[in-house]
C-alpha cells in the first residue's frame, strides 16, 4: 500500500532492491551479511537525505520488497508436482530443465517445455556449485533447473560409479570466470546508466516532461555505457595479462 500511494518516492526503493537482488546472485549474503547491513543502511541514510525520502518508509519497503522473491520460491516449492520427470540420465544422454539467459519468462509459465538432452560424451565437468549443478560441456555452460540436494547428489554418485573423471575435472572458478566478466560487464554498462538516467530524467528532468533535458540524459547515458565497455574491456585485457 505504501508503495502504491506515493509510487514516485518508491522508485529509489525498487531499484535498490533490483541491485540487491543482481549481486547477491554472484555475491555470497550471509557470508557478507554484516557488510550488506551496514551498505544498505547507508545507503538508505543517504538516498533519504538526498531525495528527501523517509528513512522509516524507505528501509520499510526495501524489507518488504525483498520479501517477495523468497515468498514466491517458498509458495512455488510447496506447489511443485513431482510426478514431472524433472531429470533422467543414462550411459548416452542427460536429460534436464535448462532454460537460456533469454528464456526465463517462457520457462516460469512452462516449465517442462524447456526440457533438454544433453549426450553424455559432451560433458566435460561436473560439480557441485552452492546449491545448484554447474555442468560444463565441450560447447556451452547448463546449470540444470529444479533440482533439490538430494536430487544433485543422487546425479553426483551415478557419475561417481559410471564417469568418475568428469567429477570436478575443471575447477568452477575457471568455469565461472568467463560467465562472471559478462554479468558484470552487463550489469555496469548496462545497469548503470540506466539507472542514473532514469533517476535523471525523474528529478532533474520533470519525469520527462522537460524533452530537451531528457535528450541530453539519454546521450549521456549512451556515452556513459560507451565508457564503461571500453574501461571494462581495457580492464578485462590488464587482467589477462
Amino acid at each position: 500500500m505504501s508503495i502504491f500511494w506515493d509510487w514516485k518516492a518508491s522508485i529509489a526503493p525498487v531499484i535498490c532492491v533490483i541491485i540487491f537482488y543482481l549481486l547477491q546472485r554472484k555475491i555470497d549474503f550471509w557470508s557478507n551479511l554484516i557488510w550488506f547491513v551496514i551498505g544498505f543502511l547507508a545507503l538508505s541514510f543517504s538516498l533519504s537525505w538526498i531525495f528527501s525520502l523517509s528513512f522509516g518508509i524507505f528501509i520499510f519497503q526495501c524489507l518488504l520488497l525483498a520479501a517477495i522473491k523468497p515468498a514466491i520460491d517458498v509458495w512455488k516449492e510447496t506447489k511443485r508436482e513431482y510426478s514431472d520427470v524433472i531429470f533422467s540420465m543414462s550411459s548416452d544422454y542427460f536429460v534436464c530443465l535448462c532454460p537460456e539467459n533469454s528464456d526465463y519468462k517462457g520457462y516460469a509459465m512452462n516449465p517442462m517445455g524447456y526440457k533438454k538432452r544433453f549426450p553424455m560424451a559432451d560433458i566435460v565437468s561436473v560439480q557441485r556449485d552452492g546449491k545448484t549443478l554447474l555442468i560444463a560441456l565441450k560447447e556451452k555452460i547448463i546449470r540444470p533447473r529444479e533440482l533439490r540436494g538430494d536430487e544433485i547428489e543422487m546425479i553426483l554418485t551415478y557419475l561417481k560409479k559410471n564417469k568418475a573423471a568428469v567429477l570436478a575435472a575443471v575447477e568452477t572458478k575457471i568455469i565461472r570466470k568467463e560467465e562472471d566478466r559478462v554479468y558484470w560487464v552487463k550489469l555496469i554498462v548496462i545497469a548503470v546508466p540506466c539507472v542514473l538516467a532514469g533517476l535523471s530524467q525523474y528529478f532533474w528532468a520533470d519525469n520527462g516532461r522537460n524533452t530537451r533535458v531528457t535528450i541530453l540524459i539519454i546521450v549521456a547515458a549512451l556515452f556513459l555505457g560507451i565508457v564503461l565497455l571500453k574501461i571494462t574491456n581495457i580492464a578485462s585485457r590488464h587482467k589477462d595479462n
